[in-house]
């Protein structure tokens, strides 16, 4: 937003100009106000459009069907004149950015974000619909976002200013990563080509890109004719619904009606207390407002600034047609069990209340629930005394990392205890009175909301948000478990198997048994590779198993058999999967696991001191390991950059930490300080972030 040129206009129709917007593919966008003071988005059109007497054949005709699309989510077109000397359109402003604008300032966002915008979108279009209008242009530059929710722009302009463009040598139709197939290959437009639309945009809100990549209009468009969409990154609750409207066939797509459907119905009429935007994004929306205010707020002693929801409010608005019964079809991929997640991430998020089954009949993840420290967990899950912030070292311990590290997890033989490390608090207590010994690490879901670990009969398994838990798996002693990245399956390590099965892994949405994988030994921890594909298991008699994902399933990649007599957890794996880092006498080995090949070694460069873990940081590009001095009670943690496993020169005085673990964006590390007692959390630079209990 900027002051008007002294070569603007200030004027049009009845609409005062108070600022230049920007500009969009019809002409330039102003900020003005009606004769009320309401604020509109003015749009001087482009002369080539306004003297195209078809084109203004065919916006008259979209502009009558305008009314009819009005709703929530959908801004009202409130006026035009295209034979006026400079000819114009107004629509009720929106004091926020694109989604585009939004998602490249601040980031992709979180699952729950992604729905609510998602509900607001599909109900925008199942009134448009309804009414039998398309909208035709609907991309991630046409969604504008508020501290109330998205809403779609451009209903009654975006099909005439596309169908002008098909006149123009050279132009395509709308932007082409988001416009549906059939309508490039000549079909006439209709409303499944906008929830082709609403499936590439749900998918740049969730990813950052766009849905079929970035390149020459003529590739964007073969892509979209012959090659599927990238769903690398969209959320699993999600990617369903995401992958159904991005369907080639028109047929297969839901209508807008089944997306409200299974998403949980139209959002509330009132806005939920708590914001549907995470930090960033709201600061972002806020400054947009900002921005507005000073545009056109008062001078001194001046009247207030318009409200800018005054043209969107619900009396401003007439009332939507009456829903017909959604229409039914045969597509697996929009069964109500498909998208339980999302139901229940929404729930969990307070954004609508629905009767979503029970998990002991759905089970599965829910994965994008927010069960970090700022989340909620279940009332019952709480501490109900003072809890233990001192270790002696001679009892055993496992730390883990919440998905997105703002939770440390302490495993110890009776209970898991989890703590909001940044500000040392306390938020649950699982008490295990069947642990094995030692403790497995606790192994959170990837929402975080979902809490599992080894006992002496079976896995067990705690709901967050809920506080229900449960057992998977027959009743035998089980040493590790792991979540897939995923969040679609469980992996766990069995103590004894007939068949000298160790390997179990279970589908997340009941808990049934899909495989179960031979080694040579107990795996006393498992790790998947970040990307999914790989899974390694440390064996306790000192192998480190790899699996690799195949066609049919985990298939057994290799066995680095040879490695010092360390816990079966001393070892990690490279985020791709292709390597192994494990201890190896007096170093840590970097080992190709198909063939035990070296790749890289890393030597301490202490000699009285043996090493005890190993971790690795993609995000600093660093090797850090845990190294005690027999008898003496001294160690300290080494770091080595990958690249040419040189020391890496932290300063002196190191601390030393066992167990030793790495968040899983690799920028924290925690462990137990055996010179004080407790747990600490430091930065990849070993500076001290935290300690537990001060």
């Amino acid at each position: 937003m900027r002051p008007l040129n002294p070569d603007e206009p200030t004027q049009l129709g009845e609409f005062r100009l108070i600022a230049h917007l920007g500009s969009c593919g019809m002409g330039r966008v102003y900020l003005g106000a009606d004769p009320h003071g309401r604020p509109a988005a003015v749009t001087v059109v482009r002369a080539a459009y306004a003297v195209d007497l078809d084109f203004r054949a065919r916006f008259a005709r979209e502009a009558a069907l305008a009314p009819r699309t009005v709703g929530r989510f959908a801004p009202p077109l409130l006026g035009h004149d295209l034979s006026a000397p400079v000819p114009w359109t107004a629509t009720a402003y929106v004091p926020g950015p694109t989604l585009r604008e939004l998602v490249e300032r601040t980031g992709p966002l979180p699952p729950a974000a992604a729905a609510v915008l998602a509900r607001g979108i599909a109900e925008a279009l199942d009134t448009a619909h309804g009414a039998g209008a398309v909208h035709r242009g609907l991309t991630p530059s046409t969604v504008l976002v508020d501290a109330h929710g998205p809403r779609l722009i451009d209903f009654g302009v975006a099909r005439a200013v596309d169908e002008a463009r098909l006149t123009r040598p050279g132009e395509g139709v709308g932007s082409a990563a988001y416009t549906a197939p059939e309508l490039l290959s000549g079909g006439g437009a209709a409303a499944a080509g906008d929830l082709f639309s609403l499936g590439g945009a749900l998918l740049f809100a969730t990813t950052g890109a766009d849905p079929f990549g970035e390149g020459h209009p003529s590739t964007l468009l073969y892509r979209v004719l012959r090659e599927p969409p990238s769903l690398d990154g969209v959320p699993g609750p999600l990617r369903p619904l995401v992958a159904a409207c991005l369907d080639k066939l028109p047929e297969n797509r839901p209508t807008a009606q089944e997306v409200l459907d299974h998403l949980g119905g139209p959002l509330p009429e009132e806005p939920p207390t708590a914001p549907w935007l995470p930090p960033r994004a709201r600061a972002a929306v806020a400054a947009a407002e900002e921005s507005y205010r000073s545009a056109v707020g008062p001078r001194a002693g001046g009247p207030p600034a318009p409200d800018p929801w005054a043209a969107l409010a619900p009396g401003a608005r007439p009332a939507p047609p009456a829903r017909t019964p959604p229409r039914r079809r045969g597509r697996a991929v929009l069964r109500v069990a498909a998208l339980l997640g999302v139901a229940v991430l929404l729930a969990g998020a307070g954004l609508f209340a629905v009767a979503a089954p029970a998990w002991e009949a759905a089970g599965g993840t829910g994965a994008a629930r927010d069960c970090s420290a700022s989340g909620s967990l279940a009332g019952n899950l709480a501490l109900t005394g003072p809890p233990q912030v001192m270790f002696p070292p001679d009892v055993p311990l496992e730390l883990s990392f919440s998905p997105d590290g703002t939770v440390l997890a302490v495993s110890q033989v009776d209970r898991v205890t989890l703590w909001d490390w940044e500000g040392s608090r306390p938020l649950a207590r699982i008490d295990n009175e069947e642990a094995t010994v030692p403790p497995t690490p606790a192994a959170f879901s990837p929402d975080g909301c979902l809490l599992a670990y080894g006992t002496l009969h079976g896995t067990a398994v705690t709901d967050l948000s809920t506080g229900r838990a449960w057992n998977v798996g027959p009743e035998q002693a089980v040493r590790s478990v792991a979540f897939s990245p995923d969040g679609s399956s469980l992996a766990v390590g069995v103590r004894s198997d007939p068949g000298a099965r160790f390997l179990h892994l279970y589908e997340t949405e009941r808990w049934k048994l899909t495989a179960a994988l031979p080694g040579s030994g107990s795996l006393g921890a498992i790790q998947y590779s970040p990307d999914g594909t790989t899974v390694a298991g440390g064996e306790v008699g000192g192998g480190v198993a790899v699996w690799r994902t195949g066609a049919g399933g985990l298939d057994r990649l290799g066995l680095v058999d040879e490695r010092a007599r360390v816990g079966a957890d001393a070892f990690d794996i490279l985020p791709d999967g292709s390597g192994v880092l494990l201890i190896r006498s007096d170093r840590v080995l970097l080992v190709e696991p198909q063939n035990e090949r070296v790749l890289r070694e890393f030597v301490p460069d202490d000699e009285d001191h043996f090493l005890v873990d190993v971790a690795y940081s993609e995000a600093s590009g660093r090797v850090f390991a845990a190294m005690l001095a027999p008898g003496a009670g001294s160690g300290s943690t080494m770091a080595w950059d990958y690249g040419d496993a040189a020391s890496a020169r932290l300063g002196p005085d190191l601390p030393r930490l066992f167990p030793l673990v790495l968040s899983p964006d690799g920028s924290r590390l925690a462990g137990l300080r055996a010179d004080t007692g407790d747990l600490a959390v430091y930065d990849t630079d070993l500076s001290l972030l935290g300690v537990i209990g001060d």
